[in-house]
């Protein structure tokens, strides 16, 4: 739209948002930067390494409130954690599962390495260049 969001009707701003998340969702599934979630996902859960959701977002081109919506709590997804501890989340944690969602060594790691997690976009590029 080239509104001004205060300037439009309520059915413009609907479509706006719509159109905004389409943009996400592409962004997601196609990596804005050449690299999509399902393959920063399929290759944390491979390595069994964690990574927050600001990094991967970061990476994605996304934001990362967003970064996880629509995607199943499972043990791929369990890699990829909160880099603080909030209302709603625990530093080190997924966001929002519960102890039979996570990897049981992502588990492991959250209870004997809380601090061994990749926090920023530059780190987790480099990260995932390593390991090929």
């Amino acid at each position: 739209m080239s509104k001004a969001y205060s300037e439009m009707s309520p059915s413009e701003r609907i479509a706006d948002r719509i159109a905004g998340n389409r943009r996400i969702e592409q962004s997601v599934l196609s990596g804005g930067s050449g690299l999509s979630l399902e393959g920063i996902v399929v290759r944390l859960n491979d390595r069994r390494r964690r990574a927050t959701y600001g990094a991967v977002a970061e990476l994605v081109g996304v934001l990362p409130r967003g970064l996880m919506g629509g995607r199943p709590k499972d043990f791929r997804n369990s890699w990829i954690v909160a880099a603080s501890s909030g209302q709603e989340s625990r530093r080190g944690w997924p966001t929002g599962y519960s102890n039979n969602q996570i990897h049981p060594e992502c588990y492991r790691q959250i209870v004997e390495r809380p601090w061994d997690v990749i926090e920023d976009a530059e780190s987790l590029r480099i990260w995932l260049s390593q390991t090929g």
